[in-house]
C-alpha cells in the first residue's frame, strides 16, 4: 500500500487487530507494516510514535462502547448496562488490561465514557464531596 494511501485509521484499526491477537508485546511497527502491506516507517505519517499509535488504539476502542440514557428511571439498570458493556470491551480487547497497568490512558471516547458514568452517578444522588467523605 502507497504512503499515500495509507490512513491513520487503517493504522489504528490494524493496530487494535495486532494487539487483540498478540497483545501489547505483539504491537510494533514491522507487524503493522506487514498486514497493511507497507513499510514499518509509514506508520510515523500518522502517528509520532508507537505510544501514540496504542493511545489511538485504546481510544477507539473505548468509542465501541454505548453509552444508555441517563433520563432513565431505573439507575441500577443504567449502570449495569455500562458495567457490562465495560465487562464486554476488556473480553474482546484483553490487552487493556496490561496497557491500565503500564501506560497513562486517555482521549475522546474515554473522556465521553467518564464523563457518563460521573453523569449517571450524579443523577442517583451521589456527589464527589459525598464521595470524598465515605
Amino acid at each position: 500500500m502507497a504512503r499515500d494511501t495509507l490512513t491513520r485509521d487503517q493504522s489504528v484499526r490494524t493496530a487494535i487487530e495486532l494487539l487483540d491477537t498478540d497483545g501489547l508485546e505483539g504491537l510494533n511497527m514491522r507487524a503493522r507494516g506487514a498486514r497493511l502491506n507497507s513499510p514499518a516507517t509509514a506508520v510515523y505519517w500518522h502517528v509520532e510514535n508507537k505510544d501514540n499509535l496504542l493511545l489511538l488504539a485504546t481510544d477507539h476502542v473505548w468509542g465501541e462502547l454505548d453509552l444508555p440514557d441517563l433520563d432513565s428511571a431505573d439507575r441500577r439498570a443504567t449502570a449495569t448496562a455500562m458495567a457490562t458493556d465495560l465487562y464486554r470491551m476488556f473480553l474482546r480487547h484483553p490487552w487493556l488490561v496490561q496497557a491500565f497497568a503500564a501506560h497513562v490512558l486517555y482521549g475522546e471516547n474515554k473522556a465521553r465514557h467518564d464523563d457518563h458514568s460521573l453523569a449517571l452517578h450524579e443523577t442517583a444522588g451521589f456527589t464527589a464531596a459525598e464521595a470524598a467523605v465515605r
